[in-house]
């Protein structure tokens, strides 16, 4: 029997989900995937740690967060530029780095500050979380009521179980970093690709060339379902069609002419008209936007971004 340690959240932030890949396969009776809404980091802070891909992880927005770790144990945390300190004592903290792995020593407080960049922080730790799946997930679903402590985000005093490793393990295991060139930069204009969808040619040239030209800013609205954009919007856009299958990254146009982009905790079927599909890769890059961050689109092909996102899983697996 693996044995266990307690996590212990002192303060949660505005919200902190426990996330895996998802519950993928079951859009069919109305449950969205959810899983990270930024894949890179969440596969990085795994990675660095030996994880299997699918390790659960902490998914920390905004920051603002504090979490006591029981045992001595190994974390990494990628994704957004938080501060983070380990308490020795009452009287001092230790600085410490995001995008690399993170040797901690039983009974440490770690403190997590607001984001100075980027959106969303995935804390994994070595060896992983010890929890129940549901539909072969772990992942926290609100909306659904699914995975720990029924879905809901993560409150101060619930605690989260993870494995213990030996000092000999923990002695033996080196200090790991991401490499600079994987570190993006979210505070940069995101250009997205978009891949028309069968829809796309009932929006008239004009519609699309004003999408393409424009540079939109995100709505304060945005959340994990979907990233609501601000800028001029397109007059008379298509009518709502029957509801059908929702993709990842799908590009809703709803009536007021100001696109919609589809995320993780999308609904599963809809109505309104859809340009296509932005990438995968650049929908992770999206999620860690702030509001009033600028983004614009441009055309590209399936297959481009199929062989991106070959590369990506390639590299993960």
């Amino acid at each position: 029997m693996t044995k266990a340690a307690s996590l212990t959240v002192l303060r949660s932030g505005p919200q902190m989900l426990v996330v895996d890949q998802g519950r993928i396969g079951f859009q069919h009776i109305g449950v969205s995937p959810g899983g990270p809404a930024d894949k890179h980091a969440f596969n990085w802070a795994n990675r660095l740690l030996a994880n299997p891909v699918n390790s659960p992880a902490l998914e920390i927005t905004f920051g603002g967060a504090k979490l006591h770790f029981e045992q001595a144990c190994q974390i990494a945390v990628c994704g957004a530029a938080m501060p983070l300190s380990l308490e020795i004592n009452e009287a001092n903290n230790k600085q410490i780095t995001t995008w690399q792995s993170i040797d901690v020593e039983a009974g440490q407080t770690l403190h997590i500050g607001p984001s100075r960049s980027g959106l969303r922080a995935y804390l994994a730790i070595q060896g992983g979380f010890v929890l129940d799946s549901e539909l072969n997930s772990v992942s926290s679903s609100p909306k659904q009521a699914l995975g720990p402590f029924n879905g809901r985000a993560l409150m101060q005093n619930d605690k989260l179980q993870y494995c213990i490793k030996s000092a000999k393990q923990l002695a033996s295991t080196p200090v790991q970093q991401t490499p600079y060139q994987f570190i993006p930069n979210y505070k940069e204009h995101l250009k997205l690709a978009l891949i028309p969808g069968y829809q796309f040619h009932a929006f008239s040239p004009q519609q699309r060339q004003q999408i393409l030209q424009q540079e939109y800013q995100l709505s304060e609205l945005s959340d994990r379902m979907g990233v609501r954009l601000k800028g001029i919007a397109i007059d008379n856009a298509p009518q709502a069609k029957e509801s059908e299958a929702i993709a990842l990254g799908a590009v809703q146009i709803p009536p007021n002419g100001l696109p919609i982009i589809l995320s993780v905790d999308r609904q599963t079927i809809g109505g309104y008209p859809k340009l296509g599909c932005v990438s995968r890769l650049d929908l992770f890059a999206l999620n860690q936007r702030h509001p009033k961050q600028s983004i614009s689109f441009y055309l590209s092909s399936a297959e481009e971004q199929r062989q991106r996102w070959l590369a990506f899983e390639n590299f993960f697996n």
